[in-house]
């Protein structure tokens, strides 16, 4: 499959078309019926969660917080692959795949909401804290791969950064050491179009971001990173290939940040409305929800009562963050 969508070819590797129809006929989900209808559950409740950390914001009971809105399939996929003893390493617009991880999300709140123990993910085994500085995590996690590959280990580094990440000198270090290293790490670039925001055009004259895994030695593919489908085919090959002592590889998932960069930020400075009305037709969460109507896999009437049972769930997560004890002055200092 990577070596069909090469990115030298700017090729870029699809499953469904926006309207949720598969591509090719003859493909076949390596997902089971139950597992995509629960990717689909999870993909939903992110996109509630995210959505009410917003309202939260805006109410004064949460601090700046960056959406994930759009951009929840490849989290999701990246989540689903991953094992309990494998690694994540993320930026900081990947809810999904924390949550699938063991976090809960009330951590996430609290990390939000200023505490410093809620980067400790409580029940989420082998992930790291939020990384601020921009793509300084990509050079964490050559350093986990490098420990994975020297004690024999038989796991896996996912490592996440952000289209404005390939602008930065620690992208380019990571990826150069982790191929020469052949540590087990896959690189998620999610290419949201805009590094808070500047454009990818101005970022970079390569004809995309996966091609720069050509310069250090490494598989790299553009997948579309609103299909559900094709990103877990992708990275479950390159979890694969990391197992298999093959090395490093790079994704990057054409997205786009439906939302804004953080609740400090006005994307109408930057981005028209037709982008916005474009790309929410090729929305994630609508082509998964348009496959799995066309096989009758869900229920449409039972949706509403679906996000009741969410927000309920949401409301409890977000009341035991603010019943949490008050912040100690000392955890400035202990987590350093």
């Amino acid at each position: 499959m990577w070596e069909k969508y090469s990115p030298l070819e700017d090729k870029i590797y699809r499953v469904m078309d926006d309207e949720g129809k598969l591509i090719d006929s003859s493909y076949k989900p390596k997902l089971k019926a139950k597992e995509i209808v629960s990717a689909y559950d999870s993909m939903v409740f992110a996109r509630l969660a995210d959505q009410m950390a917003v309202s939260y914001q805006r109410q004064g009971r949460m601090y700046t917080y960056p959406p994930n809105f759009g951009q929840e399939a490849i989290a999701t996929a990246a989540g689903m692959v991953l094992r309990k003893e494998d690694w994540l390493v993320i930026a900081f617009r990947e809810m999904n795949a924390w949550l699938q991880k063991g976090a809960k999300l009330r951590d996430i709140f609290m990390y939000f909401g200023g505490y410093e123990d809620g980067a400790l993910f409580s029940g989420a085994p082998n992930i790291t804290p939020s990384s601020v500085p921009i793509a300084s995590q990509l050079l964490h996690a050559v350093g986990i791969g490098y420990s994975i590959k020297l004690r024999k280990e038989k796991k896996v580094v996912i490592a996440f950064v952000g289209d404005g990440g390939t602008s930065q000198g620690d992208f380019h270090e990571a990826l150069n050491f982790a191929a020469v290293w052949n540590v087990p790490v896959v690189f998620i670039i999610q290419n949201n179009q805009f590094a808070i925001s500047v454009p990818v055009k101005q970022q970079t004259v390569s004809r995309n971001l996966a091609v720069k895994s050509i310069a250090y030695g490494m598989p790299g593919i553009k997948v579309d990173g609103n299909d559900l489908f094709a990103m877990y085919d992708t990275v479950s090959e390159a979890v694969a290939h990391a197992m298999a002592g093959n090395g490093p590889s790079l994704i990057e998932g054409l997205t786009f940040r439906r939302g804004a960069h953080t609740t400090s930020d006005d994307p109408s400075l930057y981005r028209t409305e037709a982008e916005e009305k474009e790309w929410a037709e090729k929305d994630p969460l609508k082509r998964l929800k348009n496959y799995l109507l066309d096989r009758e896999m869900i229920d449409a009437s039972k949706e509403e009562a679906q996000l009741d049972g969410y927000r309920e769930e949401i409301e409890r997560e977000f009341t035991a963050f603010e019943n949490h004890p008050a912040y100690k002055l000392e955890d400035v200092f202990q987590y350093n």
